[in-house]
């Protein structure tokens, strides 16, 4: 595990970074080219994990819609068991899940009806 502590550039571009090792606490400098940001790996859900079903990550599953197993709560983004945890992934699937629960308030105000 690594804590990215710095990283260096030359005014123009990115040329390297400083980070801890945090098993025994040693500075490394690695040269590089370009760097790719990721804020976290866990999920903020364990407040959910009475309510929702939650993979061993912490995750909540979702299917293609966005639906989770509870009809009419609906999931999307990184917080979700999708792959690839990108912002343009999370805007898609934001997407998909409006649609889903858009689709689902239709269905449901038809049975409704259907049944009154």
């Amino acid at each position: 595990m690594a804590q990215t502590t710095q990283v260096r550039g030359d005014g123009k571009k990115v040329i390297g970074l400083t980070y801890k090792d945090r098993n025994d606490g040693q500075m490394y400098d690695v040269d590089v080219a370009g760097i790719f940001v990721q804020i976290g790996l866990v999920p903020n859900t364990d407040w959910l994990k009475d309510d929702l079903q939650l993979t061993r990550f912490g995750e909540i599953e979702v299917n293609s819609h966005g639906e989770t197993h509870l009809p009419g709560v609906f999931a999307a983004g990184d917080v979700t068991n999708v792959p690839y945890k990108q912002i343009i992934i999370a805007m898609g699937n934001g997407s998909a899940a409006a649609l889903g629960a858009f689709d689902y308030l239709i269905r449901s105000s038809v049975e409704d009806e259907a049944a009154a």
